[in-house]
């Protein structure tokens, strides 16, 4: 497996380790805000509604940044937010009001989502011809931090607590800030201005873009029912009994498993995408009714497994086909128009699964979700085949240019 990955660019080797340190501190405490902010005060509806908050403030946002990285430039966009983080962690970790820390961490989830797109754009631009080999070892690195970032926040969780590992977050921010400003090199050209009447998104994105981007939708909104939303850890603590320690240690273990994932999205580049994720989405659903259903740890825990296994392989393929079907003058946009408009998928999924508990239990968000996974099948087989030719061409960019008007 490690052939595969020899001889990547210095951009994907940086942003893998970078992203490896942020995030093991973010994983050390983001298993357990939900139950955070419930100590704080919120109740599940507030918890819910806190969630679907951070979920758009981690995705509208994108389309910006993913304009600005096509207008100006990846380095800058994916750099700058970085030096903003670490004093925001540093509040929110000071912070004792459940809605003073959503509002800090919700402006942190912003700055986290206008760096997205650019970096994507980055890594698929540096490694052109390997772009699922890529996309996976910047995903090993990131579930390296899912397996120690919970094992060192249930060590640490007894010394500090919670708002203490948001306070070690922001003291892994301020390395990682310094080695990209330092090691990242830019990866978009400059073109010649030539005025163009009549663009428009629908015109420099082509069909098969857009089948992707609403297939990702109904993936996003399986996030947002349970990984990205409060109802695995309400679901652990609540149905399986565990304490804060051993649901950190049930992430850890997620994120293992979702090595597998990583394998097997990685595969993109010589088998068909589409197929892989087709079979993810069915594997996903049942699944998901398995982890919900479960009443008791020992059972649900094969369901949790298998689950972050096809998560894993989903996220990286839709990454792989968006980028092998866009050109590299408006790929950030369509990474930031990606994330914006699943984001709105993402988000409904707290305040949708809170309703659904509130008719019936905590099982309702995973069937809802298992239901979302299947329908993402149908949009995903309206993809073509055929990938974009992008030899270092460049389109337009009034197109970009015309999108900072609001």
């Amino acid at each position: 497996m490690l052939t595969l990955f020899r001889s990547l660019s210095r951009n994907t080797v940086t942003l893998a380790i970078t992203n490896g340190l942020v995030l093991t501190g973010y994983f050390a405490w983001t298993p357990l805000l939900a139950l955070y902010l419930r100590d704080l005060g919120a109740n599940e509806l507030q918890v819910g509604a806190a969630f679907s908050a951070f979920t758009l403030a981690h995705a509208l946002p994108a389309l910006l940044g993913g304009v600005l990285a096509d207008r100006i430039g990846r380095k800058w966009v994916s750099t700058a937010p970085s030096i903003l983080l670490a004093p925001l962690f540093l509040l929110s970790g000071l912070a004792h009001d459940w809605l003073i820390v959503t509002v800090i961490l919700t402006a942190g989830y912003v700055l986290s989502a206008l760096q997205w797109p650019a970096m994507q754009a980055m890594i698929s631009e540096s490694d052109e011809e390997r772009r699922a080999a890529a996309f996976s070892f910047v995903e090993i690195f990131v579930l390296g931090a899912a397996i120690i970032g919970p094992l060192v926040g249930s060590l640490l969780l007894p010394v500090l607590g919670v708002g203490g590992l948001l306070i070690f977050q922001a003291v892994f921010m301020i390395p990682a800030s310094i080695i990209r400003v330092l090691q990242l090199r830019d990866t978009q050209h400059a073109a010649p201005q030539t005025k163009i009447q009549g663009q428009s998104w629908r015109s420099a994105m082509s069909s098969t873009v857009i089948w992707i981007i609403v297939a990702n939708i109904f993936f996003a909104l399986v996030l947002g029912l349970t990984f990205e939303g409060p109802f695995a850890a309400l679901l652990a603590n609540d149905i399986w009994k565990l304490d804060l320690q051993q649901i950190q240690w049930l992430n850890s273990l997620g994120g293992l498993a979702a090595l597998l994932g990583v394998w097997l999205g990685g595969k993109a580049d010589h088998w068909d995408g589409r197929k892989i994720w087709i079979l993810c989405a069915v594997a996903m659903a049942g699944a998901l009714i398995g982890w919900g259903l479960s009443g008791r740890w020992e059972i649900g825990i094969l369901f949790y497994l298998a689950s972050n296994i096809c998560y894993e392989a989903i996220f990286l393929v839709g990454e792989t086909l968006l980028a092998q079907h866009t050109t590299r003058a408006s790929r950030s946009s369509a990474f930031g128009l990606m994330l914006t408009v699943g984001g709105f998928s993402t988000a409904a999924g707290p305040t949708l699964g809170a309703w659904a508990v509130s008719l019936s239990s905590l099982a309702a968000p995973f069937l809802i979700a298992a239901v979302s996974s299947l329908l993402s099948i149908g949009f995903l087989l309206r993809v073509g085949e055929q990938k974009e030719a992008d030899a270092g061409e460049i389109v337009p960019e009034e197109f970009v240019a015309g999108q900072l008007v609001e």
